[in-house]
């Protein structure tokens, strides 16, 4: 086959794209949780934030957990343990000492581990990459040989990654893999360990990863775009898959949930842009510079488009007229690394000192281990922050179970 591109000029692609409808994506009541980029500072922010949400009686009801990066980790370790959480309360609260038993303490031991340079050093070799071996060590310490068939139905947990081939999102999940222009892969027997590192693989030291798919292993999706209908063209997009980091496309990890529910919360574990007066004026500076404001601009939009929706759709308070409205609202919450504590102080919240946190903020982006203190003071934090905006600013039913720091050991004040 010949690498031809697939046809349609750039304004058509963006257009498809916008208007493309995923199988089943009709626009419902429910709730969906984001999860963000952001390496092992990311898994640890998410899985306090998950903590938190579990006993506010909100995980156990949500229909989808979407993620990328370092927040795949955390959802897909979540994921793997899912049937092991026991029954839930008559609050739904999955019971907190077997929530950290079985998903918290396993998720901190494993963010003990030095992954990043060792896997990208040894993905020299001619024989393998970064991104494989990354996926060797999930299957290591996190998911065994578990595929994406061996997920549970509800939450559906999508794991996002980027095709540097179409420039357009990738999903896995369960009922199938693929994007809007290669195709449906159905019931994909893949690696979860595999799902997580495509999602992860950070560029250019742990990307691409690549998948190889035998010819018609891909169906076209029942609301193709007529611009990337099956053409031979196509085909060379759909044997060889090259991914890469999901965050490339959406750092936040929502598109698979604005368009779907009413309820929506959203964790962002990404490290905040720093500014800076000294920086060099050589080329490869000003590249790598360059990137990082492009890649700021683009998430602080899609933060204050979140933030708006959430401010409308809280007013609203009422699912029920969100989806009859079609509206842009949605009920929810966002928190960041980065968030101010003292913007949201509901009654009996943790202590927390803004110095403190905004240095766990600045910890660097790495799939290796931050040491056991910082590990367990970037966990309270999202433990603490999750649930000060959410008490804060979501006008839906949660449990009243007051919140306590998860390693005291660890305070933040």
């Amino acid at each position: 086959m010949t690498d031809q591109p697939i046809a349609g000029t750039g304004a058509q692609v963006a257009q498809a794209a916008a208007e493309f409808q995923w199988e089943g994506n009709k626009f419902e009541a429910g709730i969906g949780i984001a999860l963000s980029g952001g390496g092992f500072r990311a898994m640890l922010f998410h899985t306090g934030a998950l903590m938190r949400l579990n006993e506010l009686g909100i995980l156990s009801r949500a229909k989808r957990i979407s993620s990328v990066s370092g927040g795949s980790i955390a959802a897909g370790y979540l994921a793997a343990v899912w049937n092991k959480l026991g029954a839930v309360d008559a609050n739904g609260v999955f019971d907190a000492g077997t929530f950290k038993t079985a998903y918290v303490h396993p998720i901190l031991a494993f963010s003990r581990k030095k992954i990043d340079v060792i896997d990208a050093l040894t993905g020299l070799l001619p024989w393998t990459s970064a991104a494989a071996e990354v996926a060797t060590e999930y299957e290591r310490y996190l998911f065994g040989t578990r595929t994406l068939q061996d997920l549970p139905d509800e939450p559906r947990f999508v794991f996002c990654a980027t095709n540097l081939q179409t420039g357009v999102l990738w999903r896995f999940s369960k009922p199938y893999a693929g994007d809007y222009v290669v195709g449906r892969l159905g019931d994909p027997d893949i690696r979860l360990s595999q799902a997580v590192a495509a999602s992860s693989a950070f560029p250019p030291v742990l990307s691409p990863m690549i998948l190889k798919f035998s010819p018609g292993s891909f169906t076209p999706w029942a609301e193709a775009p007529s611009a990337h209908s099956q053409t031979a063209a196509l085909i060379d997009f759909q044997q060889r898959v090259m991914l890469t980091d999901g965050g490339v496309y959406d750092n936040h990890g929502v598109e698979p949930l604005l368009k779907r529910y009413a309820t929506v919360f959203v964790s962002d574990g990404g490290a905040p842009f720093g500014r800076r007066s000294e920086l060099g004026d050589d080329w490869i500076s000003q590249l790598r510079r360059i990137l990082d404001v492009t890649d700021n601009q683009v998430r602080a939009l899609r933060r204050r488009d979140l933030i708006a929706r959430f401010i409308e759709g809280n007013a609203i308070a009422d699912e029920t007229k969100i989806v009859a409205d079609r509206s842009y609202a949605r009920m929810g919450a966002y928190w960041g690394i980065d968030t101010d504590p003292a913007k949201i102080n509901p009654p009996d919240a943790l202590p927390c000192n803004s110095t403190v946190t905004h240095r766990l903020a600045l910890v660097g982006t790495r799939l290796s281990d931050l040491g056991e203190q910082i590990s367990k003071q970037i966990i309270n934090w999202g433990y603490v922050v999750c649930d000060r905006s959410l008490r804060t600013n979501y006008k839906g039913s949660i449990s009243g179970t007051k919140p306590t720091i998860p390693f005291s050991e660890a305070g933040l004040a």
